[in-house]
């Protein structure tokens, strides 16, 4: 778990030093290899739905910048591939705040960064939130994301939902979580026979991590995430209240 953290830090040290991995899309897509390039673009959106499995609580807030990075794209990802992409991630700036007497809390997200842009919002709703006699019992969340894509040679849609579980422990606080993305994207700017070509596709992801407190409301976090049979990582600083 330690390494998962160190990850983390390394990630968030390095998200600034990313050449632009996209770059070379106008030249490798086709309406073939659209499908598997919209798959690994989702998961490395949505391995940044969450940390924690406990909702804020009113008047509670978090705000945080986490990197979600997969390995290598996947064998059919021949856009990535042949442009000789390696790992590739998506960063997010993410905020939170408690609505009001429902439980549940409010989210919007975003990312800009050349010529791509990411914005989004969701809901979290607790299951289960332990307290003073259920301590050791784990807080139960569901998720929901929509996010709206855009760049200069595609753009489209990413939905997710997501169910966490997390243990509220003083220090380290692990957690685990399984979630669907559905993503789907359109082909711009490009040439005038795959302009307006989309496709879209549905798969699972799964992530198990842990959220350590570095200093008083401030938290680091790391997880692995299995998308689509692909490994991935995720990491974040973050502030919590």
């Amino acid at each position: 778990m330690r390494k998962i953290i160190i990850l983390s830090v390394a990630l968030l040290a390095n998200t600034a030093l990313f050449a632009d991995p996209f770059e070379d899309f106008k030249t490798n897509v086709s309406k073939d290899l659209l499908k598997p390039f919209a798959e690994d673009f989702g998961g490395v959106i949505g391995g940044n739905d969450f940390n924690s499995g406990r909702a804020l609580g009113f008047p509670g807030f978090d705000v945080s910048l986490g990197l979600t990075l997969q390995s290598k794209p996947s064998t059919d990802n021949k856009v990535l591939k042949q442009a000789g992409v390696d790992a590739f991630g998506i960063g997010m700036v993410n905020a939170s705040i408690a609505v009001p007497l429902t439980g549940a809390d409010a989210m919007v997200r975003g990312f800009s960064y050349s010529g791509l842009s990411i914005i989004g919002g969701g809901l979290r709703y607790n299951i289960f939130k332990s307290g003073t006699l259920t301590k050791f019992m784990p807080d139960l969340s569901v998720l929901f994301f929509y996010d709206s894509i855009n760049y200069d040679y595609f753009k489209g849609n990413h939905i997710s939902g997501d169910l966490v579980a997390s243990l509220d422990f003083p220090l380290i606080k692990p957690y685990a979580g399984i979630g669907i993305d559905r993503t789907k994207l359109e082909i711009k700017g490009v040439s005038a026979a795959l302009n307006g070509i989309d496709d879209s596709i549905s798969k699972m992801r799964y992530t198990v991590g842990a959220k350590v407190t570095i200093l008083p409301f401030v938290y680091l976090y790391g997880a692995y995430n299995s998308m689509h049979g692909q490994d991935g990582y995720s990491g974040g600083l973050g502030v919590r209240f």
